[in-house]
């Protein structure tokens, strides 16, 4: 048993001083503490004797009788070791030993050993004697217990404090891959793409020599490659070894399996054949790991190599998985720059690249959307939707597009996209998050130091849609970035949806009582003006209603007006229909028979509520002394939804989140538990501080909570509110869980 092994390895000391002890006190002949492990076989002894001799009396009382002690659990009394059935063993009739008086030694009701008084002389143990024993015993556990406490505490703060290491390097790393997948799809040639996939190889896994190839036959000849190499190998960077294309890279190719090898069994590989008649020229190897790039109908498209960690040890399997996901990520971007003939078709690829092409469900809503890039050359712009979960069950709903045509209007989408979800992780209100996506184009028209005309061509048009016909005419818009956007957050809770628009054509609302119209959102500038302000607006959205949020290009064209685009939206939106999909496919083609000149985005949403019965919330006093009954409440709630699987973890966030209210934060203070696709649990107060994870040192009293939610839940974050703060942690349901449809719905 591990408990009983615990003890053994934990009590060296107590044994000895709880026997010495034992022996003082009631006056023997010789003491005994003994542990039983599996099977009955006695796993430790401590004993101290004054009037024995050397005839293995500890082991006669450690083996047979601590073996009774043990399955019986009470006392063992024994006046007289002639008169009890044990002293026909042979090595207990053989031992000194008349009197025995035996305590059992109980880890919680499990009983693990004993503590024994012997003598020499038979002896009446009187009731004083055996409850000094028995409290002895009860010592002994409780000085053991609290050593096992402290070490499995001690084994858990490691735990965390180890995991939250790798858990910041894995984000690096995971930011690192991010702003790497954003580079390789703006790259506009097969040749950078594959010099940036290099790169950044090397970069991520941290070595010196990184070669990406990609391949065009059966053979897996070279077609091309790009090569990255560290100042340690300076000298090769302009040799030029023509590839054979065989041996180990080949095998790579043709098996689409990664391999990873230290450079012995490298060289040890039937298959590596080293480089021939050119190996003189070509730079040493030290360690091997080879990534394949697979197309979407699985067929290989090159290989990502590194050799020569930058650390001097060997490639990891942490190594391998960052290599992969790279590999994963650049195999798209790859594949898709070769098949392009121009600019065009490029930036084309880039931008549906960057679009969504699957978002996961959401409790709040459902959703059905459509995305036509146009069918002019001229005409590839940078429209974008999104639909991005946040804490407390909420949902952002976005719409965007960027002005201008070309490739620099698709990278620009995929840059204001990430930003937009980087910025909702921290939750700040659509005017907010407006504001510093504005600072961001701002700063991006500024990096790329060109002027774009037909960019600059389309803002005033952008400006007027957005109602800002008063804008000084010349007033100078100097960055070749703009765009337009519209952000929407809504609480499934509340029923009510925050809005904010930037420029964009405002949002189309159908109630379930057919009512509709064209939310009356203030317009506010397009993003890159700088020094106008955004305005959040709240709208109610029952049960069901329909929300529709879209671009420019879906409405307005060359051959229609956009009042007219306008009101066919409303006519085609306004009638019944069985499901978001099917409406989706009726308003575009209502609105664009033919291919569109622009690019078009179309989103539709149907809002659904939680239940009231899904959502708990307390008002908590400011007082320790209210912990223990949220708690408690906390944990009635779950039963009641049916989920004490997930009470221990509950409790422990509970405890902390309200805790830390109390004693860090301000009245009012509130729990809120949400029980949705996961467990959601909110802690609010009116001190907008927010809390960081640190590493608490070995002595710190506190500091350790954040972190044990952290590695307990799903995820967990904190987010203000015009009030103060709310911290938040989402636990994963069990698989036993069930959701009501209405819960379910999206």
């Amino acid at each position: 048993m591990e408990s009983v092994r615990a003890v053994d390895g934990l009590a060296e000391d107590a044994f000895d001083r709880t026997a010495r002890l034992a022996l003082r006190l009631l006056n023997g002949a010789g003491a005994l503490i003994c542990v039983v492990g599996d099977g009955g076989q006695t796993l430790k002894y401590r004993a101290v004797q004054a009037a024995l001799g050397e005839r293995g009396w500890e082991r006669a009382v450690g083996s047979k009788l601590c073996a009774e002690a043990v399955v019986s659990g009470r006392p063992i009394v024994i006046d007289d070791m002639h008169d009890h059935p044990a002293h026909a063993d042979p090595a207990v009739a053989g031992s000194d030993v008349r009197a025995c008086l035996g305590a059992p030694l109980l880890l919680g009701e499990q009983p693990i050993g004993a503590l024994w008084v012997v003598d020499v002389r038979p002896r009446s143990w009187d009731q004083e004697e055996r409850r000094s024993l028995e409290r002895l015993a009860v010592s002994l556990m409780n000085e053991i217990r609290l050593q096992l406490y402290i070490a499995e505490r001690n084994r858990l703060y490691e735990q965390a404090a180890a995991a939250a290491v790798a858990e910041r390097r894995r984000s690096r790393q995971l930011r690192d891959l991010a702003r790497a997948s954003v580079q390789i799809n703006a790259a506009p040639s097969l040749e950078q793409a594959l010099q940036a996939v290099t790169d950044h190889a090397r970069e991520l896994v941290g070595a010196h020599q990184s070669l990406t190839s990609f391949t065009t036959d059966p053979v897996r000849n070279y077609a091309m490659s790009a090569l990255s190499l560290s100042d340690r190998y300076a000298a090769w960077r302009h040799v030029k070894v023509p590839a054979q294309g065989e041996g180990i890279f080949l095998l790579v190719c043709q098996n689409n399996r990664t391999m990873r090898m230290t450079q012995e069994e490298l060289e040890a590989h039937p298959a590596w054949r080293g480089f021939g008649s050119y190996a003189g020229k070509h730079l040493p190897m030290r360690g091997w790991l080879a990534v394949p790039l697979i197309a979407s109908d699985g067929q290989n498209l090159g290989v990502i190599q590194l050799s020569d960690k930058e650390d001097g040890g060997e490639f990891t399997a942490d190594d391998e998985a960052v290599l992969t996901q790279l590999a994963q990520l650049a195999s798209a971007s790859i594949e898709r720059a070769a098949n392009l003939e121009n600019q065009y078709e490029i930036a084309r690829t880039l931008q549906r690249n960057l679009l969504p092409r699957s978002l996961p469900k959401q409790s709040a809503v459902e959703f059905a959307s459509r995305y036509l890039p146009a069918a002019s050359r001229a005409g590839v712009g940078g429209d974008w939707f999104d639909v991005i979960g946040l804490s407390g069950g909420r949902v952002a709903l976005v719409v965007g597009d960027v002005v201008g045509h070309g490739i620099h209007a698709s990278a620009a989408m995929g840059r204001l996209r990430t930003a937009i979800r980087t910025l909702a992780d921290v939750d700040p209100t659509p005017d907010e998050l407006l504001t510093r996506l504005d600072d961001m184009v701002i700063q991006m028209s500024a990096e790329s130091g060109a002027d774009a005309p037909d960019q600059t061509a389309s803002a005033p048009s952008a400006i007027s849609r957005a109602g800002l016909d008063t804008v000084d005419a010349g007033h100078d818009v100097e960055a070749n970035v703009g765009a337009t956007c519209l952000y929407a957050v809504y609480d499934p809770v509340s029923g009510r949806c925050s809005m904010a628009r930037a420029g964009h054509p405002p949002p189309f609302f159908v109630a379930p009582d057919g009512t509709a119209a064209f939310l009356d959102l203030p317009a506010g500038p397009p993003l890159g003006l700088g020094g106008l302000p955004f305005e959040s607006v709240d709208v109610e959205l029952p049960e069901g209603s329909l929300l529709a949020l879209y671009t420019d290009g879906l409405v307005e064209s060359r051959k229609r007006d956009l009042d007219v685009g306008l009101e066919t939206l409303r006519s085609v939106l306004t009638e019944p229909v069985d499901s978001l999909e099917r409406l989706c496919d009726r308003t575009v083609q209502a609105l664009l028979p033919d291919p569109p000149a622009d690019d078009a985005a179309l989103l539709l949403v149907r809002s659904h509520t939680l239940d009231d019965e899904r959502v708990a919330s307390w008002n908590v006093p400011a007082d320790p002394a209210a912990v223990a009954g949220i708690r408690t409440e906390a944990v009635r709630t779950l039963v009641a939804w049916g989920l004490e699987e997930l009470e221990f973890v509950t409790e422990l966030v509970v405890s902390e989140l309200v805790t830390n209210a109390i004693r860090y934060g301000s009245p009012p203070i509130q729990l809120r538990l949400i029980y949705d696709r996961t467990l959601i649990c909110e802690v609010s107060d009116s001190n907008s501080t927010a809390p960081h994870l640190r590493r608490a040192r070995t002595f710190d009293e506190n500091g350790r909570g954040l972190l044990l939610i952290a590695q307990l839940t799903q995820r967990w974050g904190t987010r203000q509110t015009t009030t103060g703060k709310t911290i938040w942690c989402e636990q994963a349901l069990p698989a036993t869980s069930e959701l009501s449809p209405k819960a379910h719905a999206a």
